[in-house]
């Protein structure tokens, strides 16, 4: 008798884009009838089962699985790949210590840098966390790498391989080219880097208006600490305006989403509907509503503006959706990833997996959802990356600050693509134009 167990658990996302998350433990008592074992031929086969077994009872879009043959496919992400609805290019499985070790303990071995391509062909520094080694060494956003390991970097080259392993003493020698154009060459070592959500806070002056200013990278445990402290630095400095820069945003735990909502929004939306979660019709008795939260941490503010991308994914999107029935919302850079549904996370243990398959969709008190292709901006303006975060000639925060002030944007234009090309553009559950090393 197969039984499983459920347990309640929160953990960290990030670009794998979690909302909330089931640990599922499943173990048997006995074998089922005409239940396959794995053998020397199918390594996979345990795997591929639970797979199988989650996606038919959890899954979405459980009653459009295919019929296949698990045979046929060699690893187990060839076989989820060919289980996928047609809308779901967000599903995954993952290494389970690589897993754990990240939504645990919220770190991951690397750089602590995450690095992108400028429309021009460089490739940038994007953001880089305060626990970096290079940021010790002075290395900030906007630098362009010219080389690793000898390697000039140009379209084509694969970043990734030339990286090597995420594994702690990995090194890596780059010589970097900074904002003024001077030359850096920097060794560094692959390390635990604990992650900050928290990129940057400031207040900037837009004519009369003093503006809060937030780059929110991540929605993980520790960014509940985080944003309490930017937000009582906000309220300290009695802010009119609030900026809430969520461009590399892929998400994360929904009640840091939640919290957040409360910060921002608590005058005009406290105990308003933040987010419906509508599962397959066959667990619709998991259905949740989630509401803004009252928060005395939150500033009054009449409206929020957000810088949001391509990279602005989940959790984000669920605050920027989910807000906007209650207060007036303004954004500008580029429409948003576009992830309307959630995940859960199952654990295969004894199997080294964790599987995060789509289990819900998302909408908003209005019963707004389905932006599979995005949520637009009100103004499109290229990624700045030759400026760091708070510089008001960064173009995209110039754009919102030139609104606040002066009641319009600036002339308009397309948001330009950077240059792609670089080996790392493929990510699990998202397709970004950056990456983090």
């Amino acid at each position: 008798m197969k039984k499983t167990v459920h347990i309640r658990f929160l953990l960290p996302g990030r670009w794998l884009l979690l909302l909330m998350l089931f640990v599922v433990l499943v173990y048997s008592c006995k074998k089922e009838e005409g239940e396959d074992q794995p053998t020397q031929t199918d390594q996979y086969l345990s795997v591929k089962k639970k797979i199988f077994s989650v996606m038919q009872y959890w899954y979405l879009w459980n009653h459009d699985l295919p019929t296949v043959n698990s045979a046929n496919y060699s690893t187990p992400d060839a076989f989820l790949d060919a289980l996928r609805y047609k809308k779901d290019r967000y599903s995954f499985i993952m290494d389970r210590t690589e897993f754990l070790n990240y939504f645990n303990e919220g770190t991951y071995y690397g750089h602590g840098i995450s690095i992108g391509a400028d429309v021009e062909g460089n490739l940038r520094i994007v953001f880089i966390y305060n626990d970096s080694p290079l940021k010790a060494a002075g290395v900030s956003r906007g630098w362009i790498i010219k080389s690793i390991n000898g390697t000039l970097i140009q379209p084509g080259v694969d970043v990734t391989a030339l990286l090597g392993k995420n594994e702690a003493g990995v090194e890596n020698t780059f010589v970097f080219i900074d904002l003024q154009g001077q030359e850096h060459t920097v060794t560094s070592a692959k390390k635990a880097v604990a992650i900050n959500s928290v990129l940057y806070k400031g207040v900037l002056q837009a004519g009369t208006k003093k503006t809060g200013y937030l780059v929110f990278e991540t929605f993980i445990t520790p960014s509940v600490a985080e944003l309490d402290s930017a937000f009582n630095f906000f309220l300290s400095e009695n802010i009119d305006e609030m900026i809430v820069d969520l461009r590399y945003n892929g998400g994360g735990e929904m009640n840091v989403a939640v919290h957040l909502s409360g910060l921002l929004a608590s005058s005009a939306a406290a105990g308003k509907v933040l987010v419906k979660m509508e599962h397959n019709t066959d667990r619709s008795s998991y259905d949740t509503i989630l509401t803004v939260p009252n928060n005395v941490q939150s500033p009054a503010l009449s409206r929020l503006f957000y810088i949001a991308g391509r990279g602005t994914a989940s959790a984000s999107e669920v605050l920027m959706n989910g807000l906007s029935p209650w207060i007036p919302t303004i954004t500008a850079g580029d429409s948003t990833y576009g992830k309307p549904v959630g995940m859960y996370a199952f654990d295969f243990k004894p199997d080294p997996y964790f599987f995060v398959p789509i289990c819900f969709k998302l909408t908003n008190a209005n019963g707004f959802g389905d932006y599979f292709d995005g949520l637009p901006a009100d103004y499109y303006v290229g990624d700045d990356l030759t400026h760091d975060f708070g510089d008001p000639e960064e173009a995209e925060l110039k754009a919102v600050l030139t609104y606040i002030s002066e009641g319009h944007w600036p002339v308009t234009k397309a948001a330009r693509k950077p240059v792609t090309g670089f080996g790392f553009n493929k990510l699990k559950g998202i397709r970004a134009d950056y990456r983090i090393f």
